[in-house]
């Protein structure tokens, strides 16, 4: 089963053939505009391409193209995980998406101007990544974590999600449902904590809820860094 980055890869091709091709025998504006269409078209498809891989990456791969035979559900909550979509990740996806996607589709230019390509579609890609994210500092809970720093997509997350998701991270300094208690996130740019947030903070009953607020609605910014702090027993409070 050939997965979607083929079939994106065929249908560039014969477009730009067709195109080129017609080009060639037509004459006046009709010849200008055909030769707009043949750059504006792939950069186009370009954009939309690099939106669905920083959003939705999962849906480029066939089912053959998974490592180690997981399942498909395994695999789609495996790379739709906020916090595995850092800037790291990003450079590299998108740098072989360029490479390997975009450039061969691109008339024939000397290395050093397709390298400058590459690198400017990269910059371009995590400045907007950057821009639309959160990170959060680990380091607060134990300096010594493997994993120091998570990035979220801001507008994809919700409060719940990445408060879970932190705690995965961090479960073996913390308890569950500890939030306010034991640990806390601050804003670094502010030192303004976030409190009121999160499952328990929305209880029926004792049952914690789930806070589906977005992370804007709580007051975090794009581009936002956010600190995991520890709370002491007895210590002073943020």
């Amino acid at each position: 089963m050939l997965n979607p980055l083929w079939i994106i890869s065929l249908f560039l091709g014969l477009a730009e053939v067709t195109v080129g091709v017609a080009a060639t025998q037509a004459q006046g504006w009709i010849q200008g505009m055909l030769a707009i269409f043949s750059v504006a078209f792939p950069s186009a498809v370009a954009v939309a391409f690099f939106r669905i891989l920083l959003t939705r990456p999962f849906v480029l791969y066939a089912p053959r193209d998974y490592p180690n035979s997981p399942s498909i559900e395994a695999y789609v909550t495996a790379v739709s995980t906020a916090a595995g979509r850092n800037v790291e990740n990003v450079e590299a996806a998108v740098r072989l998406a360029v490479e390997e996607v975009v450039v061969p589709r691109l008339p024939t230019a000397d290395a050093d101007r397709t390298q400058d390509l590459v690198e400017d579609a990269v910059r371009a890609a995590v400045g907007d990544f950057q821009r639309r994210s959160v990170q959060v500092d680990l380091s607060g809970i134990d300096p010594s974590m493997q994993v120091a720093v998570l990035t979220f997509p801001l507008d994809e997350v919700t409060v719940s999600h990445l408060l879970d998701t932190v705690y995965l991270t961090i479960s073996d300094h913390v308890d569950a449902y500890a939030y306010e208690r034991q640990w806390i996130l601050v804003d670094a740019a502010t030192g303004r904590p976030f409190r009121g947030i999160g499952s328990t903070s929305i209880s029926s009953g004792g049952i914690p809820g789930e806070d589906s607020r977005n992370l804007r609605q709580i007051g975090v910014r794009p581009g936002s860094r956010l600190l995991a702090k520890r709370l002491l027993p007895g210590g002073p409070q943020l």
